[in-house]
């Protein structure tokens, strides 16, 4: 039995007060003190889910799905390599997208326009309808568990750490995918977007030796636009995506005047390791292909009774495809 002695007076003007717990805060008191409770009491099944200060307990994650999607989105929202390459260009129906991609360059019609005379009827001077082609929607996700004791102890960081790997891990298969999405039209492309830049580990930055403009990583910057402005294609080359090596390499070839360097040529450069080493995708912005999502980034949570475990599992249905192949280089050779 709880002793209470020393509370009796003040149970008694609780009770006087009509034992509701607001009028008593209004009387300026606490509530008194019970004897021999040792904390808060263990309660099965699991408590409800609560909030310490700002923090999420694990319960109110896996109660609320869409809190960890949440997470996972901003887990991965800096670290995408697939929305540098294509223009997010909204939904899809139907599981797939039928679009146009150029195999030649358009930026001229086939025959030339004619002058003609008075009366006369103009000449045809369109050109050839190719057939279009189709992009399916793919499915990607994974799941990942954890146990009834972790969830019940509150193990909040062995939970963010399986979550971070599940963002991680769905982000580098994105990234992977656009790549392959990009390799694949360059390929189908007969060479057009292939081209062999200098060695960037061999440049020489001073002495006698040093290296010349023509071997320096400024001269493939250089290069770029021009192969692009002599093939007359409209394009502008703005973002160069490098292995993380390459990108090293050039910032410590150019030292603080690095971001000036590609000001001046109006670039930006993004590093992804899944880039090759000694590669780079030189791409005119926005103007590549085009990205559309299916089904959002979503998760979905369950209890399994039999290991006492809940699942946390997260997919998301992209399509990505390229609409321009002449919109994209390929540098290789860029380290020996």
């Amino acid at each position: 039995m709880l002793n209470l002695s020393k509370s009796d007076a003040a149970f008694r003007q609780f009770v006087a007060l009509g034992g509701k717990p607001g009028a008593w805060a209004r009387a300026g008191h606490k509530l008194p003190e019970i004897r021999g409770a040792a904390g808060p009491v263990a309660q099965h099944p699991l408590s409800p889910p609560t909030l310490s200060q700002n923090l999420i307990t694990i319960d109110t994650m896996l109660d609320q799905p869409t809190r960890i999607t949440r997470i996972l989105s901003d887990l991965t929202l800096q670290k995408f390599l697939l929305d540098r390459l294509f223009t997010s260009a909204g939904g899809v129906t139907g599981g797939a997208v039928v679009y146009d991609m150029a195999t030649v360059n358009e930026l001229y019609l086939e025959r030339d326009v004619q002058r003609v005379e008075p009366g006369a009827e103009f000449p045809v001077v369109t050109s050839d309808r190719r057939p279009p082609a189709i992009a399916l929607v793919e499915k990607w996700g994974g799941k990942v568990w954890i146990t009834d004791e972790a969830r019940v102890r509150n193990s909040s960081v062995l939970f963010m750490n399986e979550l971070r790997k599940l963002g991680n891990t769905m982000v580098r298969k994105l990234n992977q995918k656009a790549v392959d999405v990009v390799e694949a039209a360059i390929t189908a492309n007969g060479g057009a977007s292939n081209t062999t830049g200098n060695n960037w580990n061999t440049v020489v930055t001073g002495g006698s030796s040093q290296s010349n403009a023509t071997l320096w990583p400024a001269a493939d910057f250089s290069k770029a636009q021009l192969l692009a402005d002599q093939a007359e294609l409209g394009i502008t080359f703005d973002l160069w995506i490098v292995n993380p090596a390459q990108a090293a390499q050039a910032a410590l070839l150019y030292g603080a005047a690095f971001a000036d360097v590609l000001n001046s040529f109006g670039i930006s450069m993004y590093a992804s390791n899944r880039v090759a080493a000694g590669t780079a995708y030189v791409v005119a912005t926005g103007q590549l292909g085009e990205l559309r999502i299916e089904k959002p980034l979503g998760t979905e949570t369950w209890r399994e009774e039999k290991t006492e475990r809940t699942w946390v599992q997260s997919s998301v249905r992209p399509v990505m495809y390229v609409t321009n192949p002449y919109a994209i280089l390929k540098f290789t050779g860029l380290a020996g």
